[in-house]
This record gives structure tokens, sequence and C-alpha cells, in this order.
């Protein structure tokens, strides 16, 4: 970086070299073309950090999915015992063997979910319930309180 004198005597050399009237015009180019220097620096800087956050991303993501098993591989079951293999919770009720249709249709009469009873008709709703119990909140509030007027 060069001194105050330095910078002095670089401007009365060019000063003398390009004349008073060609000096700011030569300032503007020189000005012109240092902002496109660091426009053009920035934006190379810019492209290779997204490209190291690409590859990182990319070396992240192997990593990923080299550590997580893979989701077509068969779960290995978690005790076994003759035909009967338990299988891990993902997968729900034991399976058994094909050969063995009476653990078949066991399982299979087992209800899930999905085939549960539905309620009896002559049962309350819950939205039945709320309304009665605000009305019993209302009325007992009316009896403490006495009537509203309104």
């Amino acid at each position: 970086m060069p001194s105050f004198l330095d910078s002095i005597f670089i401007f009365v050399l060019a000063l003398l070299l390009f004349g008073p009237k060609k000096l700011p015009q030569l300032a503007r180019q020189l000005g012109k073309m240092m902002a496109e220097f660091r426009r053009a620096s920035n934006e190379f800087k810019m492209q290779m950090e997204e490209e190291l956050r690409i590859s990182e991303r990319a070396e992240e993501q192997k990593k990923f999915e080299a550590a997580t098993p893979e989701k077509d591989a068969a779960p290995a079951p978690i005790a076994t015992s003759g035909d009967l293999s338990i299988m891990p919770p993902e997968t729900g009720l034991p399976v058994p063997s094909e050969n063995n249709a009476a653990i078949h249709s066991l399982v299979e009469s087992i209800p899930s979910s999905e085939t549960a009873p539905e309620l009896s008709q002559h049962s309350e709703t819950p939205a039945a319930t709320d309304n009665a119990v605000s009305s019993e909140a209302a009325a007992a509030t009316e009896h403490e309180v006495g009537p509203t007027h309104g």
C-alpha cells in the first residue's frame, strides 16, 4: 500500500502525463474496471461457496443413506417358536408360516381397528353429553345468582 507521499507523487505524475482534461476520464474508466473486477471476484467466490455447499450436502446424504437400513429389506423376526415368528412392532401381528393353516386362521380372526364393532346407538354422543352438562351448569348458576335480565 503506497504511503500518502507516494500517492501524491503518482497523482502529479499522472497529471503531467495525461493532462487535466483527460485525467477525469481515465479515473472514471479505472473506477469502472475496478468495480467490474470486484463484481467478478465476488461472483466467483459465491459460485465456489455454493459448489462446496452442494458437495457437502451430497457427502452428508451419502453418509445418511449408508447409515439407514434399506426399507425394502424384510425385517428379521424378534423371536421364533416353531412355525410362528414374532416381528418387530412396525410390522404388527405375528406372522405364521404358510404351512400352518390353524394359526393363520386365528390371526385372521383377530379384529383390527378398522373392523372394530361400532358403539351402540343407545349411548349418548359426546356432543349430547356436553350440551346436557352445559344446561345443568347454567341452571345451577341461575339458581345461585338469580335470573338474569337480558
